[in-house]
């Protein structure tokens, strides 16, 4: 995903573009751990997602 510019002089408004794309990429992440639906906005609409349950893998351990 390309990361948007700001144009405002403020320097920390400059860097908020790349934070708002880190903080959605988080959610959405979290959202996949949990099982939880987001909702994106795609051709100018908005689309609620519901993610599969992430699979945790097992580790095995020898009992003998």
């Amino acid at each position: 995903m390309k990361i948007p510019v700001s144009h405002l002089p403020d320097e920390d408004m400059q860097k908020a573009p790349a934070a708002l794309v880190r903080a959605a990429q988080r959610a959405k992440e979290l959202a996949r751990q949990t099982g939880t639906e987001f909702v994106v906005m795609r051709d100018g609409k908005l689309v609620r997602e519901i993610p599969p349950p992430e699979v945790k893998k097992r580790n095995k351990k020898s009992s003998g």
